[in-house]
């Protein structure tokens, strides 16, 4: 195996991951109530709030900005944005329970950094939302 070439770094990326066993994925019981909490106002935030205030804006005469977004939207309406964020939250989800965190850290706590973000930007969402209906109303 070449260290420098393309198939070395896939193989051994390969073999390192391949290795992980999945008892060592898990969340430990002491943050289940973190990990609840921060994905309860996941899906507050982004999951519920961002997209009922996108049909909002919408409806007021808005855009979506988010040209993934927007190709949901024009194929399949309201629903379309539906699922984009439901693909959305389910990658995230699958990167918060299966990605591995680096180094020999623990993993639990490193692992709520996921949701932690994803709550954050949905505040964040949420206000912009709100900035845009008060100024199209």
């Amino acid at each position: 195996m070449s260290t420098g070439s393309a198939a070395g770094a896939y193989q051994r990326a390969r073999q390192r991951v391949g290795s992980i066993a999945v008892e060592r994925v898990t969340v430990e019981s002491r943050y289940d109530a973190a990990a609840l909490a921060l994905w309860s106002l996941v899906l507050l935030l982004y999951g519920v709030g961002d997209t009922g205030l996108t049909t909002v804006v919408l409806e007021l005469g808005g855009f979506e900005a988010n040209p993934v977004a927007q190709a949901f939207v024009n194929a399949a309406g309201y629903a379309g944005l539906v699922v984009q964020k439901a693909l959305a939250l389910g990658v995230l989800w699958g990167i918060w329970r299966f990605y591995p965190t680096v180094g020999g850290m623990s993993r639990d706590p490193w692992r709520l950094i996921v949701p932690a973000i994803a709550a954050v930007r949905g505040a964040h969402l949420v206000l912009i939302h709100l900035e845009h209906v008060s100024t199209l109303v």
